[in-house]
């Protein structure tokens, strides 16, 4: 029955020790100085979150109209509002055309342009962070600037780029 009872008193204090004790270097085990064990020295560490390798970089487009043509065009993906501006105007120009102006330039998101089937009313743009909103966004536009019976003719989005460092 001693025996019993000696075992029970053991195994009821066991849950309290530590086995292990994390010491600074060159201090003995023991010392004030050691604490309870971490779980580092047992290689429990969890992994180091992953380094970033690069970053994205948003990018720019541009929507160009001309005074003598009811066309338009359109530049993407550019790193500055002014490349994009400049390179939409350059390809109005390229095209023959005066009085190339800038209507509309958007970054990181996406842009439709929704024109009347008629010569009654104005083409609508609209820019948002979906094609489909956007779109929706061009219609209204178009609408209510008078064009009947009004479409889309152009919708893209700007995407970002990845750079590494």
């Amino acid at each position: 029955m001693k025996f019993l009872s000696m075992i029970i008193i053991i195994l009821g204090f066991s849950g309290f020790a530590n086995a292990q004790t994390a010491c600074p270097s060159g201090v003995a085990s023991g010392s004030p100085q050691c604490g309870p064990d971490s779980g580092t020295s047992r290689g429990n560490t969890p992994p180091a979150p992953p380094r970033p390798t690069g970053e994205w970089i948003k990018t720019w487009g541009a929507i160009v109209n001309a005074e003598d043509s009811s066309e338009a065009w359109a530049s993407i993906g550019k790193f500055s509002k002014g490349d994009a501006e400049a390179d939409a105007i350059d390809q109005c120009q390229v095209a023959g055309h005066r009085g190339c102006a800038v209507t509309f330039t958007y970054r990181n998101q996406c842009v439709a342009l929704a024109s009347p089937s008629s010569a009654q009313g104005r083409a609508g743009v609209a820019g948002a962070p979906s094609i489909a909103l956007a779109e929706s966004d061009a219609m209204d536009m178009c609408r209510k600037k008078g064009g009947l019976d009004c479409s889309v003719i152009y919708k893209d989005c700007t995407k970002p780029v990845f750079r590494n460092f």
